[in-house]
C-alpha cells in the first residue's frame, strides 16, 4: 500500500494520464474539422521545429498532458498533412475514425501476431478480412495464402522470394552461389522502384532486374518483354518471374493483365500483379473491368492504406501457391509451442516474427462501412477524377494519362519541361493544395494530382484547379524572356538492368 509522497506521486500521475487520455480524445474529434483550416503544406521553419524537437533531451521527466500538446502541435504545424481533402499527392489516404480506433486498441491489447496460439482473437479477426478481400481478388479461398504486411515492399519481396522458391526449389538451402544461369526478373520502365530493392536484398543483385518499355500509354509492351526473355535465355540467363504493376505510382497505368498472364504461361514465368494502390478497382463494379485478369496472378500485392481510409501500414499479400510462400519462410523453433489443429503460425510462413495486429483497422472499416458504403466510397472517388480531369481541360491544361483511376497527369500548354516541378513548387508554397511532380523516364515532366481522400469533393476539386493556375501565372512572371534550347541526348536514362530503352 503507498504511503506519504509516494501515494501523493501515483494520484498526480494518474491525474495526467486521464488529462493526456482526454486530450487525445478531443484532438480526434475535431481533427476532420480543424484538418480543413489548415495549409496543407508544413508551415514551422526548419530550424524552429528542429530546435524544438532536440529540446527534448530525456534528462528529466515531463508531463504526459503537456507532452501530448506538445507532439500534436508539432505534427500539426511541422507536417505535410496528407489527411487534408485537398492534398493530391502520393497514396496516403484520409482516415476514418474506425482506422483511428482500431489502432488504439491494437495498442492498448497489445495482441502478438506471431503466433497463432498467443492472440487467437486478433488472428481469427484478420483472417476473415482476408477472406473477404481475397474472394475479391477472385483467387480461390479454400487454398490460396494471404496475410498481412508492413507494406508493398515486404509483400513484393515475399512474392520474388514465392517465384525463386518454385523457379529454383534447392536456393533456399543451398543459397544462388554454383547457378550455371543466373536468375532474373522483369517489370515495366513504369514499376515502383522497391522491385530495385528486392533484387538487392535477396541476393539476386540489382542487374537482375531488368526493366522493360512501356508503351504510349505507359502500359507494360508484352512485345518487348516477349523479346526480352528470348534474349536472356539466349544469353545463358534463367528467367523466372514477371511483375505487372495494377496503377504504377506515376500515372495509375494498368499492365495488360490478361495479355501478361497468358504470356507468363506461355513462358513457364510467376506472374506477380503489384496492386499496391491500383488494388481500389476491385471495390468497384465501375471500375473492376479495368483489372481483369488480375485473378490470374500467381500472387497479389494489395496495401490497404492506400485503397482504404486506413492510418499506415496495412500491407497485404496474396497467393494462388501457398506451399512456395511458405517455403521461403519455414523454420521451426525450440521456444514456441506446437500449433494447435487446424491452426496455422503465422512466423512460419512470413519474414516477420513478432508483429502487431496490423489488420484491426482493416477489419473496422470494412464492418462499418459494409459492401454497399466500401463501393460508394471508392466510386466517388473515382468520379472526383473524372471532374478534375474535366476542369483542368476547361482551364487550359494539357491531360497527359488516360488512367480509369482517380490520378489524373497534366502540363501547362506549351510550356517547358521545367514549369512542372516549379508550379507544384508554387502551390506547396501557398498551402491551399498538395500536388507532386513525376520524371517520366523519357524525361518527361509532369504535374500530378491523385484523389487520396474520401471526403474531397467538388469543390475541393476546384480549389486545386484555382491553386495550379495561380502557380502557372506565378511561372509565367518568373519566367526567363529566353531559354537555350537543350541539345544533345540527356544522360543516365538507360536503368540498370535495362532490358529495352523507352
Amino acid at each position: 500500500m503507498l504511503e506519504g509522497p509516494n501515494f501523493v506521486r501515483e494520484l498526480d500521475r494518474g491525474r495526467t494520464q486521464d488529462l493526456a487520455l482526454a486530450r487525445l480524445v478531443q484532438r480526434i474529434e475535431q481533427w476532420p474539422d480543424r484538418v480543413r483550416e489548415l495549409p496543407v503544406s508544413p508551415r514551422l521553419p526548419r530550424a524552429v521545429l528542429v530546435e524544438r524537437v532536440r529540446a527534448h533531451d530525456f534528462s528529466r521527466p515531463r508531463d504526459l498532458a503537456s507532452l501530448v500538446d506538445e507532439v500534436a502541435d508539432l505534427l500539426e504545424r511541422g507536417s505535410l498533412h496528407a489527411t487534408h481533402p485537398r492534398y493530391f499527392g502520393l497514396f496516403v489516404p484520409g482516415v476514418r475514425p474506425a482506422g483511428v480506433v482500431a489502432d488504439g486498441l491494437a495498442a492498448l491489447y497489445n495482441a502478438q501476431l506471431g503466433a497463432w496460439w498467443h492472440g487467437p482473437a486478433a488472428a481469427e479477426i484478420e483472417q476473415v478480412t482476408l477472406h473477404y478481400l481475397r474472394r475479391r481478388i477472385g483467387f480461390d479461398t479454400s487454398a490460396a495464402a494471404a496475410t498481412f504486411t508492413t507494406g508493398g515492399s515486404e509483400a513484393t519481396l515475399t512474392a520474388v522470394l514465392a517465384a525463386l522458391a518454385r523457379a529454383l526449389p534447392r536456393r533456399g538451402r543451398a543459397g544462388l552461389v554454383g547457378l550455371r544461369r543466373p536468375p532474373v526478373f522483369y517489370a515495366s520502365d513504369q514499376a515502383h522502384d522497391s522491385l530495385v530493392k528486392v533484387a538487392h536484398v535477396t541476393g539476386l543483385g540489382r542487374a537482375a532486374f531488368r526493366r522493360v518499355r512501356s508503351d504510349r500509354r505507359q502500359r507494360l509492351d508484352p512485345d518487348a518483354l516477349r523479346r526480352a526473355i528470348a534474349r536472356d535465355r539466349k544469353a545463358g540467363s534463367n528467367p523466372f518471374l514477371v511483375v505487372a504493376t495494377v496503377g504504377t505510382t506515376a500515372t495509375g497505368a494498368i499492365d495488360p493483365l490478361e495479355d501478361l498472364a497468358a504470356l507468363c504461361r506461355a513462358e513457364g514465368l510467376w506472374l506477380h500483379a503489384d496492386a499496391a494502390w491500383g488494388g481500389l478497382a476491385l471495390l468497384s463494379d465501375t471500375l473492376r473491368v479495368h483489372v481483369r485478369g488480375l485473378e490470374r496472378a500467381d500472387s497479389v500485392t494489395w496495401d490497404a492504406h492506400k485503397t482504404l481510409p486506413v492510418p499506415m501500414g496495412a500491407g497485404m499479400f496474396f497467393c494462388r501457391w501457398p506451399r512456395f510462400s511458405e517455403a521461403a519462410f519455414e523454420v521451426h523453433t525450440g521456444y514456441v509451442p506446437e500449433a494447435e489443429p487446424g491452426t496455422a503460425d503465422p512466423y512460419r510462413k512470413t519474414l516477420q516474427w513478432s508483429r502487431r495486429f496490423i489488420g484491426l483497422k482493416v477489419f473496422l472499416t470494412l464492418a462499418e462501412l459494409g459492401d454497399v458504403g466500401i463501393t460508394a466510397m471508392i466510386d466517388h472517388q473515382a468520379a472526383m477524377g473524372r471532374l478534375l480531369r474535366e476542369a483542368l481541360l476547361e482551364g487550359g491544361w494539357r491531360v497527359r494519362n488516360d488512367s480509369p483511376l482517380p490520378l489524373v497527369c497534366f502540363t501547362p500548354r506549351d510550356a517547358p519541361k521545367e514549369a512542372a516541378a516549379a508550379i507544384a513548387r508554387s502551390v506547396a508554397a501557398e498551402g491551399a493544395a498538395w500536388v507532386s511532380e513525376v520524371r517520366l523516364p523519357a524525361g518527361e515532366r509532369w504535374l500530378r494530382a491523385c484523389i487520396t481522400h474520401h471526403e474531397t469533393g467538388p469543390e475541393d476539386v476546384g480549389a486545386l484547379v484555382a491553386a495550379v493556375g495561380r502557380a502557372r501565372l506565378r511561372a509565367r512572371r518568373a519566367r526567363p524572356p529566353s531559354l537555350p534550347r537543350a541539345t544533345g541526348r540527356r544522360l543516365g536514362q538507360g536503368p540498370i538492368g535495362s532490358a529495352e530503352g523507352t
